[in-house]
């Protein structure tokens, strides 16, 4: 179960990945992994730095992707900017100001895209 979590996890960052790049933002990094937890995508749109959380789930019976962002997870994302933004002043100083995105996907049965929806800005900072 735990791998195939990981295939689909990294179908999910793939589908997002060509949907932010279609949408203008520039990827600057994938899976920046700290204690506190992982960064799915990091990227740059409009002289700002963005934090994305990537959830994709095949169909919705069990819930929607979005259910599966919650204050802790949004708490966890946090941390782990703080430590991107600590130790990567060289990326950091070309950017005005960060936010936190999720990018949240429903694929059908055959894994098709069902849907996309980009999250801006969760924590309105």
């Amino acid at each position: 179960m735990k791998n195939f979590n990981y295939q689909t996890g990294k179908i999910g960052e793939k589908i997002a990945q060509e949907f932010l790049i279609k949408k203008g933002y520039q990827i600057i990094q994938t899976n920046f992994r700290t204690r506190f937890g992982e960064i799915d995508l990091i990227a740059n749109k409009n002289n700002r730095l963005i934090f994305v959380e990537v959830k994709l789930k095949i169909g919705e019976d069990f819930g929607s992707p979005e259910d599966m962002i919650d204050h802790h997870k949004l708490s966890q994302i946090q941390k782990t900017a703080e430590v991107f933004l600590q130790t990567n002043p060289q990326i950091v100083d070309n950017f005005q100001s960060n936010q936190i995105d999720a990018v949240c996907i429903v694929l059908n049965p055959d894994q098709t895209v069902k849907r996309i929806n980009h999250w801006e800005n969760l924590t309105g900072g």
